[in-house]
């Protein structure tokens, strides 16, 4: 996952006053909803979900405050 996004939903939490902690649950749980390609050099990389505005819908969605 790009850090990018990972910081777009520090960056909620953060702003919603959140646990910190809950950043690195909606990390994991954002990664796990999206869908990885294998390269040949054994590294993977999301295919989708990998832009600021899905993850911000996401996070809108979730409802999370």
């Amino acid at each position: 996952m790009k850090e990018e996004l990972k910081n777009e939903i520090r960056n909620y939490v953060k702003i919603n006053n959140l646990n910190a902690s809950q950043a690195d649950k909606l990390i994991d749980e954002y990664e796990s909803e999206q869908t990885f390609t294998e390269h040949d050099d054994g590294s993977f990389e999301m295919i989708t979900g990998n832009t600021i505005e899905e993850v911000t819908e996401w996070l809108r969605q979730k409802k999370i405050n």
